[in-house]
């Protein structure tokens, strides 16, 4: 009886491996991908103007102050550039591209990435 028994189990035993074996194989194991997120920098937004997150807006270096610009309008001031900001800046005759990625009204601050 001890030796039937040990070769019914010992196949069964065998699948078992192999099924977790191919399962860890498979490609969508981890289903959740790394998505990178770009940097983003605190604007301070002057008087009552508002933005809305995905509007493009200038980015303008002015001595050693950053301001965000819709057209030709100041709607906000970096509140504390960093100097990798103001190297990037320098690089690209002081002005960029910026994507608006959150705003938060109540505090008078945005987020805001360079494109």
């Amino acid at each position: 009886m001890g030796l039937d028994f040990i070769r019914k189990a010992a196949p069964g035993f065998r699948k078992g491996v192999d099924r977790m074996r191919i399962k860890l194989a498979t490609p969508t194991l981890f289903t959740q991908q790394p998505e990178s997120k770009p940097r983003v920098y605190a604007a301070q937004l002057l008087g009552q103007r508002i933005s809305i997150c995905g509007e493009k807006l200038g980015i303008r270096l002015d001595g050693d102050q950053v301001h965000a610009l819709r057209g030709l309008d100041v709607i906000a001031t970096f509140t504390s550039p960093t100097s990798e900001l103001k190297d990037a800046l320098q690089a690209s005759h002081g002005e960029a591209c910026g994507e608006v990625q959150t705003m938060h009204i109540a505090a008078g601050i945005m987020e805001i990435a360079l494109c």
